[in-house]
């Protein structure tokens, strides 16, 4: 704000990274390595004593697989060939030793197999609870960004970051992290052992690592452009079926699902052919990577066989160098599995930074101060000005004063800014210049729960969740006692209808309480709004969806809601605006009269022609 108390333009969401200062590009131009060290930062701490058990087994199952091809070397040097077995083994008879080194493998396989059975149960929970960690942190975030971030994302989208994006930390842990700590492990233990076998022949069997670390370098960045590509698409597709089911009403009363099944085909035909392009990707680089393994093999077969053809190589030390080769070019498989496969965790995560370092338009300032448990109620807007991201102004150098217990009603044909002045006092945005003041503090100056606190709101949607109509009425003050909540639905006229429900007040609805009638959506939701007993009440055309009857009883019950409490009413429809003590006519963002009704009928020609086209009459003019 500067000094003049003017406050600065709406802006767009800004952004947060972790020193300062991260954009959304910036985040897409991080290195795979650097957004994975970041995403650990973010979601492992406090998870050390889960992951270190794991991790341990995990690499001592490792470490054991190591000594699996040696009962094979014994079997054909020690059984079938002439060469003595080791230590206490060279006593044993032919058949005997066959005995053990069978018992050998098999016992080597259950250890490694139940280390392996361990480590990967608590490593997948390690994952799963990072995922249930970072979908409640990116939940909670998203339901703190402004009204600016969600006017231009997607429910779609924001539900596909949520639910899917968010698996990422699991993808980098359980897909990368312990598969290379255990490749790397195994390359270190084979190599060792070759080396003291035959060094030549070692050096021939790792010559394949230097094209694969140059085929995993240049598939790195085609493989990130299309994980992001498909996670996009993916999202679109949720979008679709989101924004296609919460508008099934309209769809069906149209016609329209040939309609809107062909759009859903266009997006999903585009997920898959982003889904087609990245399998081609996968599976190519998987070919090559196993046409670099066979060629390493052949060449290790060839001169391990041509050394032991030699008599510098024993026919077991053959099989037990293939073998290790066998085992070295799985970990170099691994690694270079994990490159591709890391690829769409890392989509995920940008998509979940991207979100994560965004941050709210609209939020505390670092001296706010809460209001007190209840406030006077006094709301005074000065000179207010505000203007959407890129728009022409909405509200236009608009000066209000509402008393305490008073009841003001704003009027004006669509887009004069009336619930505009709802939004801004609410702080869903700021204004673009002036202040608006409730009991004598600028509510920049308040922290959002205590303003938010003060402020019940009835809107022309009512918005019920899928729920207990008990939970529904009590959503503003969940501590409210039964008697409480029973109370208020009488008061709102709905007392009668849920006690006529099979389960009453705890008989679930539907989304957005499709269950229910209009009237009685509209019901719950003023009896919400008595429950909360807030001292400033907002009413933003409550009844102009509604049938005259249901009007015109509902009509009654707003008075009786608004009594003792500041009200600021927005109407179309002048019906609605009988229990106002004074009117506001906006036009055009500007403030062009207030009075009661009897005064504007006689002096705003803007009123008297809104009166006009509402009841098909020429208000008498009054003295």
């Amino acid at each position: 704000m500067t000094g003049d108390g003017r406050a600065s333009g709406v802006a767009a969401p800004r952004t947060l990274g972790e020193n300062g200062g991260r954009s959304a590009a910036d985040v897409d131009q991080l290195s795979t390595i650097a957004l994975a060290v970041r995403l650990l930062r973010f979601t492992l701490p406090g998870e050390g004593r889960r992951m270190l058990p794991g991790a341990l087994l995990f690499l001592a199952a490792t470490a054991l697989g190591l000594l699996q091809p040696w009962p094979l070397k014994l079997v054909v040097d020690s059984v079938l060939g002439p060469i003595p077995a080791p230590g206490p083994l060279a006593s044993q008879p032919p058949v005997t030793l066959l005995a053990i080194l069978c018992f050998a493998i098999v016992l080597l396989q259950l250890v490694v197999g139940a280390l392996t059975t361990l480590s990967t149960n608590l490593l997948v929970g390690l994952g799963l609870r990072l995922v249930f960690k970072l979908r409640c942190i990116l939940f909670e975030h998203v339901q703190k960004l402004s009204l600016a971030f969600h006017d231009t994302t997607s429910v779609g989208d924001s539900l596909y970051r949520v639910t899917w994006d968010s698996y990422a930390p699991q993808a980098l842990v359980n897909s990368a992290i312990i598969p290379a700590l255990s490749a790397s492990l195994t390359l270190a233990g084979i190599g060792a052992v070759m080396l003291t076998r035959d060094w030549a022949l070692t050096m021939a069997a790792a010559a394949v690592a230097v094209p694969l670390f140059l085929l995993i370098r240049r598939l790195d960045r085609p493989l990130t452009a299309h994980s992001l590509e498909l996670r996009a698409r993916e999202s679109d597709v949720s979008t679709r079926v989101q924004e296609t089911l919460s508008s099934i009403r309209a769809v069906q009363a149209f016609g329209r699902e040939a309609y809107e099944h062909a759009r859903f085909q266009h997006q999903a035909r585009q997920s898959l052919r982003a889904s087609l392009r990245l399998t081609v990707l996968q599976t190519a680089s998987q070919a090559v990577v196993g046409l670099l393994m066979a060629v390493g093999t052949a060449a290790v077969v060839w001169i391990a066989t041509r050394r032991a053809l030699d008599g510098r190589l024993t026919a077991g030390d053959v099989v037990l160098l293939v073998g290790y080769v066998v085992m070295l070019y799985k970990p170099l498989e691994t690694l270079a599995s994990i490159a591709v496969a890391v690829q769409g965790g890392m989509a995920g995560s940008r998509r979940v930074f991207a979100v994560l370092d965004a941050t709210p338009d609209i939020a505390d300032a670092p001296d706010a101060v809460a209001l007190p448990r209840r406030a006077a109620g006094q709301i005074v807007l000065e000179r207010v000005w505000f203007a959407y991201r890129g728009g022409e102004p909405v509200l236009r150098d608009v000066s209000l004063a509402i008393r305490p217990g008073q009841a003001l009603a704003l009027v004006g044909g669509s887009g004069a800014g009336k619930s505009t002045l709802a939004s801004l006092l609410l702080r869903f945005y700021d204004p673009t210049a002036g202040r608006i003041l409730l009991d004598g503090q600028d509510v920049r100056r308040l922290t959002l729960r205590s303003l938010r606190e003060q402020v019940a709101v009835v809107l022309q949607e009512p918005v019920l969740f899928a729920a207990s109509i008990r939970e529904n009425i009590a959503y503003g003050r969940p501590e409210a006692s039964r008697e409480e909540i029973e109370a208020a639905a009488r008061a709102a006229g709905a007392h009668e209808f849920v006690t006529a429900l099979p389960q009453g007040y705890d008989t679930r609805i539907g989304e957005r309480g499709a269950t229910l009638s209009g009237g009685q959506r509209q019901r719950l939701a003023i009896a919400r709004a008595f429950v909360k007993d807030a001292p400033v009440l907002v009413l933003d055309e409550p009844t102009s969806a509604l049938d005259a009857e249901t009007e015109r009883a509902l009509v009654d019950v707003l008075e009786r809601l608004m009594k003792h409490r500041t009200t600021m009413i927005i109407a179309h429809r002048l019906s609605t605006i009988r229990g106002a003590d004074r009117i506001a006519v906006l036009s055009d963002g500007a403030l062009v009269e207030t009075g009661t009704h009897a005064e504007l009928l006689a002096r705003s020609a803007t009123y008297a022609r809104l009166y006009s086209l509402q009841f098909g009459m020429t208000p008498a003019r009054r003295s």
